[in-house]
């Protein structure tokens, strides 16, 4: 798919050492990996497209994430763009705060800061597959979405596995059925559903079942578009390029899939996407970012294109997932949301861009 191919949630915690001087940088960092992140000082009036509507819509993004900030974090991330006491008045405020003051509220409580790189900014998409599946293997439903390992399950599958062992293993026959949490159609759904993460399958009697991360095997992840552009079969990498090459190449399927030895295990979920964060996903407010860089629950305002209409992007959003091809300072990742439209806006997004961050002051 798009670089969007790692829809893997490892949750980390970033700890940012700062110094803010008049005119010059603030810069995050990580002690022990020395990652930085510089941020020039910018204003609201360097947002276009900053109106009530954004503000209106990121209240309860953004409540979301106020729930998941504690104190065990700030330890971790002792200023936390912001500082945690900050933002635990924020926090509050922001729920007793009238949609119509909202605006005024954000430009009083919060500094704007562009962040800068050496490299191009780049803002990819994601989203929420939903897949015709069963409960139970029937022919036409026999690719199974296995459950993570357990004791019980360890004697045909151990959790650290490749992927393809794992496969060689399901076709033996080897598979135990209190392992697997549904069955799907295909087995490029199945390889896209885990490089999402989590998606949704939608059962027979119109029921839907959400599919959660539930681990990995601990192998490394390997883009297999990637792959594909270095043998040369692909000029250009996107969801919908790889999908029409693996329907063209179905005997070469399992052998490209086998490249990624990353195996992805789900679980059963009562709400749709759920970010590393630990909140549910919104659709075109919720980023993926490199949190190295940047800490769940920061506010963010992203300055792109939507590749798919080729019109300008423009969003206040609230950074609070990752994946494994978020790399850098200014790199996020757009969830657009579930189903059919949302994959045709996430398949060919990718784009350059610019980011800002807002910090409470």
């Amino acid at each position: 798919m798009n670089s969007c191919e790692y829809m893997i949630r490892p949750l980390r915690f970033l700890t940012i050492l700062c110094a803010l001087l008049h005119n010059c940088l603030l810069v995050a960092a990580t002690p022990d990996q020395g990652f930085k992140t510089p941020l020039q000082p910018a204003s609201f009036a360097d947002l276009k497209g900053w109106d009530d509507q954004q503000v209106q819509a990121i209240k309860p993004v953004l409540e979301a994430s106020c729930k998941k900030r504690s104190s065990k974090t700030a330890a971790h991330s002792p200023l936390s763009s912001g500082g945690y006491q900050n933002w635990q008045t924020i926090c509050q405020q922001l729920s007793h705060t009238n949609n119509s003051n909202l605006r005024e509220f954000f430009e009083k409580r919060f500094n704007v800061y562009r962040v800068t790189s050496k490299s191009k900014g780049l803002f990819t998409g994601y989203y929420s597959p939903i897949y015709e599946g069963r409960l139970k293997k029937e022919p036409g439903f026999d690719v199974p979405l296995l459950k993570y390992p357990t004791a019980q399950g360890q004697q045909w599958v151990q959790a650290s596995d490749s992927r393809q062992l794992i496969q060689q293993k399901i076709n033996a026959g080897k598979i135990k059925t209190n392992q697997v949490l549904a069955w799907i159609k295909s087995p490029v759904d199945a390889f896209f559903l885990q490089i999402q993460g989590s998606g949704s399958i939608r059962l027979k009697n119109g029921q839907v079942l959400h599919a959660a991360y539930g681990g990995n095997n601990k192998h490394p992840y390997v883009a297999i578009g990637k792959v594909l552009k270095q043998q040369g079969e692909l000029k250009s990498v996107s969801m919908q390029t790889i999908r029409d090459w693996l329907a063209s190449h179905p005997e070469k399927q399992q052998a490209l899939f086998n490249k990624n030895p990353r195996y992805i295990f789900f679980r059963k979920s009562n709400v749709g996407a759920i970010t590393a964060q630990g909140v549910t996903a919104t659709a075109q407010r919720t980023m993926a970012v490199d949190p190295r860089y940047i800490p769940y629950g920061t506010l963010l305002w992203v300055d792109t294109e939507l590749t798919y209409t080729k019109t300008p992007y423009r969003q206040l959003m609230v950074a609070q997932d990752t994946g494994t091809a978020i790399k850098g300072p200014v790199r996020g990742d757009i969830y657009m949301g579930a189903g059919a439209d949302a994959a045709a806006l996430a398949g060919p997004q990718q784009a350059e861009g610019t980011l800002y961050i807002l910090i409470p002051k």
